[in-house]
């Protein structure tokens, strides 16, 4: 089975948007790192988030002193926008040889350029349509739901596309 690590912005949307019970029911491996969950602030996603946490359906890759220190490296040879919380996740993402959710434009370019497969919130809608977890109505509701929050980073025209879709 293939290891998902997923950024705040990612886990954010989904606890916003009412995806984190269809999501966690697909069966991946989730995972995220201890200073991605502590970037998460917004207390009502917190408590979304802390059910999964307990019952091991989102696995929390810890940052020891050591891995810390590889962090930081890596996060210092970066020299870019990226905070460390996403470094974190581009860390654990390559040492795992997982797939990489995030909604972060540059944490995505840095996690292709060293070769690892990367993808949005988009591409879990169209997950959860496709393996018949979401009707494409539900999916259209609750990406106009995320859409009308305005605090999403989600592209615009995918978005009115994938809505149009499931609408027909």
């Amino acid at each position: 089975m293939k290891i998902v690590i997923q950024d705040a912005s990612v886990l954010i949307d989904m606890a916003d948007g009412g995806l984190l019970d269809v999501w966690f029911g697909l069966g991946f491996d989730l995972r995220t790192t201890s200073l991605i969950l502590r970037e998460i602030s917004r207390k009502n996603q917190k408590i979304k988030l802390q059910p999964y946490v307990q019952n091991g359906q989102l696995q929390i890759e810890s940052s020891s002193g050591e891995v810390l220190s590889e962090i930081a490296k890596l996060h210092a040879a970066l020299s870019s926008r990226l905070s460390i919380e996403d470094v974190s996740a581009l860390h654990f993402a390559g040492k795992l040889n997982s797939v990489l959710l995030t909604g972060d434009k540059l944490l995505r370019q840095q996690a292709e350029a060293r070769g690892i497969e990367t993808h949005g919130l988009l591409w879990v809608f169209d997950m959860l349509v496709a393996r018949g977890a979401l009707l494409p109505g539900v999916a259209a509701d609750r990406l106009e739901k995320l859409l009308e929050r305005g605090t999403s980073r989600l592209p615009l025209h995918e978005c009115e596309l994938r809505v149009r879709k499931w609408r027909k």
